[in-house]
């Protein structure tokens, strides 16, 4: 099969040729009179050619032509997703077909790149290291299940670096890269904008609004800017909680922004930006049972994002080289609250009524700081090369709790344990409460990197990159509770036992990577790379045998993977249209496993390897000077390469079973078409249809916990009016409410009725006013 697909893979190239991206973005003004036009509201270039596009996902001094780099990126315009009301990550992925993103709530999620995934959403599990890095700039900010979304970014692109990224970008990019890249504040021209969205979400929904403000101001001409940008809104629920008819699940979101230039010299650029978060919101949950969009719940489902986020740059001409220095700090609170009826009532008191009033909550704190230091050359010569060093070091601590009403005395009925105490008898923080976790840890990892380029016969570039790279990671746990205890208090020994484990592990590595690219001539070029990923290790949280039955490893070793990719990126019919393909093939080992089991504790080990396979595709065409369409697919075979033995019988993976939460085809397509009339004003019209296949939640039905999250099409259109330095528009989201189920969590308990869906917004129209200065 491998060989068939990369035969495939190779024949589509070489016939083909590979693809720019589907959001072509205009490389930088570079006067005052094509910025001052873009900032009245003028629309794409009026000319029958391709924007061309610019990146700095290579980490080089200037920004480079997509279409030159040996290695698949998409490029998204945010004025794009802008026009139709969007943003977030789920937004982005649905016009990246190599891209997946799993959604429970604001702020909690989970993204996949090329079906290199083994597990869906724990938000108590830390140990679970992200595949896909997320930054902002120069920033990282990934956190497993729980990317941040942020709105105030005032972006002038967004980059998506499919495979692995391990040489420049570390170990969380093992699968991958998501880089959001910030507008940076002009030092000559005073400017801003406002922005007021309304809108409607249909079923359950109600209204919706948002209110985005951006001010650029010079400090001091040609020496300072300041650009200042703030969002605030309020999105309606569109889950109804069949227990007391309430709509649950809207969310409130206020974000500020403040980003300082400082052109100290002609050799010298400061940047400084600190961005502040709060964002309250609910859990887009319902049950499969139920009717559509409607969950049951005895307490209120909650959420709570506070951010901080912190960034100092600094670039250094110094003459042959150009220095680099981004220093970086994030401090992030988040509190989960779900109501967990269910559970509480199945586990503890054989599911007999009445339903236990019980909270399952979560709250975490995490700060990290992270400093690199970087030389790119500056040589016009045939050699060019990058160079630098990493460290971050971070702490999080995650507490979780289980208040239950009422659960004291009815444990104490029922267990013949007179003025029993969750509390005195078994450790909890609290009376009414049976479980009770304290998970902290420290860690701290350094890195050296360094890529360079040789160009023979002014054709052929050739690469060669390696990171080094040393982690450590300290971890202490404490669990209490009649859950969390190791032996559970009863009337002949009162007192429980809790979990108690502490442990520190040590990972060291290379990441080296590999590419050669052949320009046939400037519209057209050849490549293929090579790649390895690495992720760290880490520890598990104790299974407590006398509820579990099972003894878990305290602890999960590193995995990693290879991954080849051979591609061709082309510019067709005199820069009018782009195409282009590419195919690889990933190799996986060690695979960090997830075992969940039916006590609800988990546990990861080392146990499997698995195979990516896949071919993508992406192209733009500009059409006429004012209509162009986009489109992009992708197909991907990821599966385990060999039956995976765990230990457990139910959790055994048999050989060639799909990946889970990995879509096998996806595919979008974009249209837009400006018509002039009096004058500057012009209308605009544009469309986007995104097609994502059906995934499950485990590798094969035989493990448990397997269900089909369904195929989502999701249709989106706008109409909008520019006269001068205004803007209105009219847009629908989700039109034919095609993307609904976005997760799913299969149910283990009879009480339950039915599995937890996690919906995605009904279908929503809405207006759009933006006025600029």
């Amino acid at each position: 099969m491998a060989k068939q697909l990369i035969a495939h893979g190779a024949l589509a190239i070489f016939s083909l040729g590979v693809i720019a991206p589907t959001q072509a973005q205009q490389a930088p003004a570079t006067d005052a009179a094509a910025r001052a036009a873009a900032r009245q509201g003028a629309g794409a270039s009026t000319s029958e050619q391709i924007d061309k596009v610019e990146i700095t996902a290579t980490r080089a001094v200037n920004a480079v032509d997509v279409q030159q780099v040996p290695a698949a990126i998409t490029v998204l315009q945010p004025e794009g997703l802008a026009k139709f009301g969007l943003g977030k990550l789920s937004d982005i992925a649905s016009l990246v077909p190599a891209m997946s993103v799993q959604e429970q709530g604001a702020g909690v999620n989970n993204i996949t790149m090329r079906g290199l995934v083994v597990r869906g959403i724990v938000p108590s599990e830390i140990q679970d290291s992200s595949l896909v890095a997320v930054y902002v700039d120069e920033m990282p900010v990934t956190l497993k299940s729980g990317n941040p979304d942020l709105k105030v970014l005032d972006l002038e692109r967004i980059e998506v670096l499919q495979g692995p990224q391990g040489t420049l970008f570390g170990a969380g990019a093992m699968a991958g890269a998501v880089r959001q890249i910030t507008q940076k504040p002009d030092t000559t021209d005073l400017f801003g904008s406002v922005e007021a969205v309304g809108s409607r979400t249909s079923g359950f929904g109600g209204n919706n609004g948002n209110l985005r403000g951006m001010v650029n101001i010079p400090l001091k001409a040609e020496v300072a800017g300041l650009r200042l940008t703030g969002y605030t809104g309020k999105d309606s629920g569109y889950i109804r909680n069949d227990f007391n008819g309430a709509t649950t699940n809207a969310v409130s979101t206020n974000q500020g922004r403040a980003a300082l230039r400082i052109r100290a010299s002609s050799d010298l650029v400061i940047d400084a930006s600190a961005t502040a978060s709060n964002i309250k919101g609910g859990i887009n949950d319902a049950y499969a049972k139920l009717a559509p969009f409607t969950t049951f719940a005895l307490l209120p489902q909650q959420s709570n994002d506070s951010l901080q986020l912190y960034n100092l740059s600094v670039n250094y001409d110094l003459g042959g080289a150009q220095l680099v220095s981004s220093s970086s700090y994030l401090h992030r609170d988040t509190a989960y609250a779900q109501s967990a009826q269910y559970p509480a009532t199945a586990f503890i008191f054989s599911g007999k009524n009445p339903l236990m009033a019980s909270a399952y909550t979560i709250g975490n704190a995490v700060t990290d700081f992270a400093q690199e230091l970087r030389l790119n050359s500056k040589s016009s010569g045939p050699f060019k090369w990058t160079a630098g060093a990493f460290f971050e070091t971070g702490e999080r601590k995650l507490r979780q709790e289980q208040p239950t009403a009422g659960f004291d005395a009815r444990f104490g009925e029922t267990r013949n344990f007179p003025g029993y105490n969750s509390q005195t008898n078994d450790g909890a923080t609290t009376p009414n409460n049976y479980f009770s976790g304290r998970q902290d840890t420290k860690s701290h990892q350094v890195a050296l990197f360094a890529e360079g380029t040789y160009t023979v016969f002014d054709k052929l570039d050739l690469t060669a990159g390696l990171r080094l790279f040393k982690g450590t990671q300290d971890f202490d746990l404490h669990f209490s509770g009649l859950f969390g205890n190791l032996v559970g208090a009863t009337p002949a020994l009162p007192t429980g036992s809790p979990e108690v484990s502490s442990s520190s592990a040590t990972a060291q590595g290379a990441n080296p990577r590999f590419a050669a690219a052949y320009h046939v001539d400037q519209d057209h070029l050849l490549y293929a790379n090579a790649g390895k990923g690495f992720r760290y290790g880490g520890n598990n949280q104790p299974v407590p045998f006398n509820f579990c039955g099972v003894n878990a490893p305290s602890t999960f070793a590193p995995d990693s993977l290879w991954s080849y990719e051979i591609g061709s990126k082309n510019t067709l019919f005199e820069r009018r249209m782009t195409l282009n393909v590419n195919a690889y093939l990933t190799n996986w080992n060690d695979v960090q496993v997830f075992n969940r089991l039916p006590c609800t504790y988990y546990f990861t080990q080392n146990a499997g390897k698995i195979r990516s396979e896949g071919v993508e595709v992406e192209g733009a065409f500009k059409l006429t000077r004012r209509a162009s369409i986009g489109f992009n697919a992708a197909y991907n075979h990821a599966y385990a390469r060999d039956a995976v033995v765990t230990g457990i019988a139910a959790q055994n993976i048999p050989a060639g079973s799909r990946t889970p939460y990995a879509p096998r085809i996806a595919a979008s397509a974009t249209v837009s078409y400006r018509i002039p009339v009096a004058g500057t004003d012009e209308v605009g019209l544009a469309a986007s249809y995104a097609y994502k296949g059906s995934a499950y939640t485990n590798f094969a039905a035989a493990q448990g916990s397997y269900s089909e999250i369904p195929s989502s099409n999701t249709i989106n259109a706008t109409l909008s009016y520019t006269t001068r330095g205004y803007e209105v528009g009219l847009f629908g989201t989700n039109l034919t409410n095609g993307n609904k189920v976005s997760d799913v969590t299969t149910n283990s308990i009879a009480i339950q009725p039915g599995d937890t869906l996690f919906m995605a917004r009904p279908r929503t129209v809405g207006v759009r006013l933006k006025a600029r200065f």
